[in-house]
């Protein structure tokens, strides 16, 4: 690895969250006035158009919705980084604009969402900065539960990334799995009278966990902390709600007649709008009995999505929600049956995770991941050179 270490030692400086170590900081809510905020974020949102993140199909289609996404992040900005922290990482060449960085949110009270990572060719900031990052959270002081981070099964670069870590970590720790991402604007009432929904109690969360850990796997479970009694986030909303905002949870289980066990689980997670550009801090995550033959699964659908529309389109919570749709996380054969009732396909997620336990080898991941890749890289610039 001494070509990675090599070419971090001759990078400058890292900027992450609230930190004060050797580096500098950009974003640290309460210490900085809100206009330092505000420039921030249009720093960040010109990074974001520069690299392609944010594309020209992409921004049209939140561009409508931007000052509320903008507003909803600054709010959790000034909360420092305890919701969410933007990590940049800046090189020193001076013929070259060498930026890189990456954001994570709080998704639940012990876990988060690693996403929106950007770079403007800069590849070894890229791995400097997650290891930086990665390094400075696994400290005693900021012991998380688990990370997690949502790709496009059509990104290369994230595949090469997230999409390879169970090989160097193991599947005790992590796991990468793929789902559908589909928007439902509109769901038709289910004939099918041998069903019922069932909204969440206390005393289900063993049941729930149970079945959580059946369809999706008992680290994807943990990680969302279904495997904890607070499944509402009611102490996470606790967070979001000094600064205006709220993060909380709905759950409904699909009950067949002269059935004790569930066929189906919703759950409906609400907070803030764009805190993720695809919406994926808002998804619905429908999980079904994968036994379940297509007549079946299609009134399952229907009756779990009836409850949780009125989560997104009622106001039950003070939650502003702009968009007609519903985004759902759901396997292949519900959303063919959604898709066939009119729901949108919008494309293939890979959901990766991994674990507490799992920090350091991931840490290592990373190091080997980048190691190969600038292997090659330098081998690519040689050859032109020739």
């Amino acid at each position: 690895m001494y070509l990675l270490k090599q070419k971090i030692e001759q990078l400058s400086t890292v900027e992450i969250g609230n930190y004060d170590k050797n580096f500098s900081i950009e974003l640290s809510g309460n210490k900085h006035h809100d206009i330092s905020i505000y420039k921030a974020l249009d720093r960040l949102i010109a990074l974001y158009e520069k690299s392609g993140f944010l594309y020209p199909e992409k921004k049209e289609r939140i561009l409508p919705y931007m000052d509320l996404i903008l507003n909803n992040w600054r709010k959790a900005l000034k909360m420092d980084d305890q919701l969410l922290n933007i990590v940049k990482f800046t090189g020193n060449n001076p013929d070259k604009e060498e930026l890189t960085s990456i954001t994570f949110w709080r998704t639940t009270f012990n876990s988060w969402v690693a996403q929106h990572l950007v770079s403007t060719g800069f590849p070894i900031g890229v791995c400097a900065m997650m290891l930086r990052a990665q390094a400075e959270v696994n400290i005693e002081k900021y012991r998380y539960k688990s990370f997690q981070n949502w790709f496009s099964e059509s990104n290369n670069y994230a595949n090469m990334v997230f999409g390879t870590l169970v090989k160097t970590i193991g599947n005790r720790y992590s796991n990468v799995n793929k789902y559908a991402y589909i928007g439902v604007k509109h769901i038709s009432k289910s004939k099918y009278q041998t069903i019922t929904t069932i909204p969440y109690q206390s005393d289900m969360q063993q049941e729930l966990y149970h079945f959580y850990c059946q369809v999706r796997g008992s680290i994807d479970a943990d990680a969302e902390e279904i495997n904890d009694m607070d499944i509402e986030l009611n102490q996470l909303d606790q967070l979001y709600q000094k600064v205006g905002l709220r993060r909380k949870r709905y759950v409904w289980f699909a009950m067949l007649k002269n059935k004790t066990l569930p066929v189906g689980v919703a759950i409906a997670n609400r907070a803030p709008f764009g805190l993720n550009f695809s919406m994926l801090e808002n998804r619905c995550d429908l999980m079904l009995d994968p036994s379940l033959t297509r007549e079946t699964r299609e009134a399952v659908c229907c009756h779990l999505l009836s409850e949780v529309m009125k989560v997104y389109f009622s106001n039950k919570i003070n939650l502003p929600f702009p968009i007609s749709f519903v985004p759902v996380i759901t396997d292949f054969a519900s959303s063919q049956v959604l898709i066939d009732s009119g729901a949108k396909f919008l494309r293939t997620y890979k959901k990766s995770i991994w674990m507490q336990q799992a920090f350091e080898r991931w840490y290592t991941h990373i190091q080997q991941t980048y190691d190969a890749f600038l292997t090659k890289y330098e081998q690519k610039k040689t050859t032109k050179n020739v």
